[in-house]
């Protein structure tokens, strides 16, 4: 498309510096060729009357003077106060001129009368017996406020024609060179201006093809209209790229999330039915049957626990969802969650840890039961990997904004290449553990956490335990 362009553009401004040239020489030539005859009409009315001026009677004297005057090319008449011809000379070259001299002197014989009458007549005018137009002045020749005589001095146009064609060769040779001089500019000029075109044009292909990631260089661009086209392109060239990135990520989310919770709901429904179907066919004896009926609960409550997270996950990333927020003091939340987990610290024989109740912080700015929804989901994961006589805790640090809520265990800790998954839906860090859990539980704390405006990551290490923190501002 460049190379098309650049070629139509500079075969435009070529053809129209030509025909501007032509135009320039036919309009120079109408113009110039008017210029050179008045100013020979004046230069020859202005030596007739210097000469008739020193006229003192005698014809001989005075054609030899306008001779010299008048130079060549020129015919020369001089009549008498009776229109007789006293004399006529010329200095035109004959071979180059077919000239009648009997129809020259009817031409001037109709002008005589008024000559002699003391006219004056120049002019450019057909004169009888010359080839073309000729430049014609007359003036009588007076004295003493009498007319003694004419003198008539004609000269063809075509005697002006080496002189024409002198500045005409000069006028044509130097619109050549203006344009061939101008040719190689105009051709680097416009190859250069159009050349953010190409680069966007196999951008765009690129695109076309899927590739988003081709970018065109801005420190060749100035600042005018392409320099911020090429701007604006390669903004929407990396946001088309992101935008690619993102629905690929998606897409990937999304066959991940069916895999996962295909898998997830597989196992108990599996086992369910594995169970209705013994029962079923009566192959479980009376005494076993209780068994076999607590396994469909346990695997009923666990299914609809799934499908609970699964839901609160999904209300969670609805824009639409509203979470209100409220100042609230840290100390009532702490002593909610310290009467949740007490017993069951007790029974798992786990050393619960949490901030005493004189210590007084400042209040924060967040959901009541979101933060305590988050604090439940941290703590029992903490309990569910720490063993027996491990400790878990909770502790509160005061930032200058904000404060830090850090839940701490002692269990196995979590490897480098899981820390950067363990808010994604359904990883288990642990895969060798039969944990009882969704696998959603840290999605909806983290998700909790980004519609709270709030941050929440984790710091592990393998054999010492896990910190989950999450941030409080104060407004």
């Amino acid at each position: 498309m460049s190379k098309c362009l650049f070629k139509k553009i500079y075969k435009t401004i070529g053809l129209s510096s030509i025909v501007f040239a032509f135009i320039s020489i036919l309009f120079c030539s109408v113009i110039v060729k008017q210029y050179f005859i008045k100013i020979e009409m004046e230069e020859i009315e202005q030596k007739l009357d210097e000469t008739i001026y020193r006229y003192h009677g005698e014809n001989h004297q005075l054609a030899e003077r306008l001779k010299i005057a008048l130079g060549s090319g020129i015919i020369i008449n001089g009549y008498d106060f009776l229109g007789k011809q006293a004399f006529r000379y010329y200095t035109i070259d004959e071979s180059k001129h077919n000239i009648d001299y009997e129809k020259v002197n009817e031409t001037i014989g109709k002008q005589i009368k008024h000559i002699l009458d003391g006219e004056s007549i120049k002019g450019v005018t057909k004169v009888d017996g010359i080839d073309g137009n000729s430049i014609f002045v007359a003036k009588p020749i007076i004295q003493d406020e009498k007319v003694f005589g004419a003198v008539i001095a004609i000269k063809p146009q075509s005697e002006l024609n080496k002189t024409l064609l002198s500045f005409y060769t000069i006028l044509i040779v130097s619109l050549i060179l203006l344009l061939i001089s101008t040719a190689v500019p105009v051709y680097l000029v416009t190859k250069k201006t159009l050349k953010p075109l190409k680069d966007i044009t196999d951008v765009t292909i690129n695109m076309s093809k899927g590739d988003f990631s081709k970018r065109i260089d801005e420190s060749e661009s100035k600042d005018d209209e392409f320099g911020e086209l090429i701007k604006a392109f390669n903004y929407l060239s990396y946001k088309l790229e992101q935008n690619d990135k993102d629905i690929k990520l998606l897409e990937k989310m999304r066959r991940d999330y069916v895999a996962n919770i295909s898998h997830e709901l597989k196992t108990p429904i599996t086992s369910i039915r594995a169970v209705a179907e013994s029962l079923n066919d009566d192959m479980i004896d009376w005494v076993d049957r209780k068994r076999y009926y607590s396994m469909i609960l346990r695997e009923s409550v666990r299914l609809q626990a799934l499908i609970k997270d699964m839901l609160e996950l999904s209300r969670l990333q609805n824009p639409n969802e509203v979470i209100e927020k409220q100042s609230l003091c840290m100390g009532c939340i702490i002593k909610e969650v310290r009467e949740k987990f007490e017993v069951i610290a007790e029974d798992l024989d786990i050393n619960f840890i949490t901030p005493s109740e004189e210590v007084k912080y400042n209040k924060v700015f967040t959901n009541y039961n979101r933060v305590i929804q988050v604090l439940v989901i941290l703590l029992d994961n903490a309990f569910k990997f720490t063993d027996e006589e491990g400790t878990v805790s909770v502790e509160i640090e005061e930032e200058e904004e904000f404060i830090k809520v850090i839940v701490s265990d002692t269990g196995s800790g979590i490897e480098d290449e899981d820390l950067l998954f363990v808010f994604d839906r359904f990883y288990k860090a642990d895969k060798s553990r039969k944990s009882e859990g969704t696998g959603i539980g840290l999605s909806i704390a983290a998700e909790i956490m980004t519609r709270l405006d709030e941050k929440i990551y984790v710091e592990s290490e393998v054999g010492v335990g896990s910190r989950f923190i999450f941030t409080l501002h104060y407004k």
